[in-house]
C-alpha cells in the first residue's frame, strides 16, 4: 500500500507586470474614392438617362403556369394508366418450378325459407320431454319437503 502523496512543491512568486505602452495617437480616415465612372476613366456616368429596367420574368415563372404543368401531368398519367390497365392484349404467364399447390378453403350461408301455412305446428325440441319430466319430478319432491318439515315442526 503506498503511502500519501509526497507535497508539491511551492508555484512560483507572482512576477510584476510590465507597464503598458501608450496607445499611438488616431489616425485620420482617408476620404473614399469617387465611383467607377467619376474620377476621368471608365465609362462616363450621364446623369439625364434612367437606369435599364429589369428583364420581364420568363413565362415558366408565374403560378399559373406551374399549376397547368402539374394538371397535365396528373391528366396524362391517368390516360397512360387507363390505356395500360384496358388493353386488350392478354398476358400468357408461363411458370418456372414445380407447381404450388394451395388450398382454399370458404364459408358459404344457405339461407332457409319457412313457409307459414293456415295450420300452424308448434315442434318439442328433442329435450323438451326430459325437460317436462324433470320439473315434475321437482313439483312432487318439493311437495314432500313441505310435508316433512309440517311433520317435524309440528
Amino acid at each position: 500500500m503506498a503511502g500519501p502523496e509526497p507535497p508539491r512543491p511551492p508555484d512560483e512568486p507572482t512576477r510584476p507586470t510590465e507597464p503598458l505602452r501608450p496607445v499611438p495617437p488616431r489616425q485620420p480616415v482617408p476620404p473614399r474614392q469617387p465611383p467607377y465612372g467619376q474620377q476621368g476613366y471608365g465609362p462616363p456616368v450621364y446623369e439625364g438617362y434612367p437606369p435599364e429596367p429589369p428583364p420581364a420574368d420568363p413565362w415558366w415563372s408565374s403560378p399559373g403556369a406551374a399549376f397547368a404543368a402539374g394538371l397535365l401531368g396528373v391528366l396524362l398519367g391517368a390516360v397512360v394508366g387507363y390505356l395500360i390497365g384496358h388493353g386488350n392484349t392478354t398476358t400468357k404467364t408461363v411458370a418456372s418450378g414445380p407447381a404450388v399447390t394451395h388450398t382454399v378453403t370458404s364459408t358459404k350461408t344457405v339461407p332457409t325459407v319457412t313457409t307459414v301455412t293456415d295450420k300452424t305446428v308448434t315442434q318439442k325440441p328433442p329435450d323438451e320431454e326430459k325437460r317436462v319430466e324433470a320439473e315434475e319430478q321437482v313439483k312432487t319432491l318439493e311437495k314432500e319437503n313441505e310435508e316433512l318439515r309440517k311433520a317435524e315442526g309440528g
